[in-house]
């Protein structure tokens, strides 16, 4: 996802805030809290991006929404309310979790498997891809798409590790065709 230049520069005012106050950890876990609330609700998104509604009105239905962060976050949602720039909000939350990971120096990536992955290998899977990326701490974040009817595709970055099964037959099949 692409952030936006607003939503970057009020990241790094509210990781400085974060810091500085202290609360570097417990803001983020607000900002894991906004990110989760703004991509499940749609009608929050078009509250957000409502120039209609007036600035006191979103901040009254926003103290409601996120009554239980941490007064910083919460006056920092009313500041960007107050700046006009309540629409960012998502990003400014996605933003601030990114630049905590690389921070505390946490990598995250993504295992793309056929079937929900359970603790224990998903366990495995952190271990294997922690070792293969050189990286102490990996967050993985587990997404089912059937249609690789089996093995994993684990995404970090700009590299991609493909041992699905519909690769494989894809393979077999351009060897077939061309042979």
């Amino acid at each position: 996802m692409s952030t936006s230049r607003i939503a970057s520069r009020y990241s790094k005012s509210l990781i400085d805030m974060a810091t500085t106050s202290g609360k570097l950890d417990a803001i983020k876990e607000d900002m894991e809290m906004v990110a989760a609330i703004c991509a499940e609700s749609q009608d929050l998104r078009n509250l957000l991006k409502n120039p209609i509604v007036k600035s006191k009105d979103k901040i009254a239905v926003l103290n409601r929404v996120f009554s239980g962060t941490d007064t910083t976050t919460q006056e920092f949602i009313a500041y960007l309310t107050d700046k006009r720039r309540e629409n960012e909000l998502p990003n400014v939350a996605s933003q601030y979790i990114s630049t905590y990971n690389e921070i505390k120096g946490i990598a995250s990536a993504t295992v793309v498997s056929a079937t929900p992955l359970s603790e224990d290998p998903m366990g495995k899977m952190k271990t294997y891809v922690s070792s293969l990326l050189s990286i102490k701490d990996i967050e993985l974040n587990n997404v089912v798409d059937p249609s690789i009817i089996g093995g994993v595709i684990v995404k970090h970055e700009d590299r991609l590790l493909d041992k699905s099964v519909s690769k494989e037959l894809r393979e077999i099949r351009k060897q077939l065709i061309y042979n």
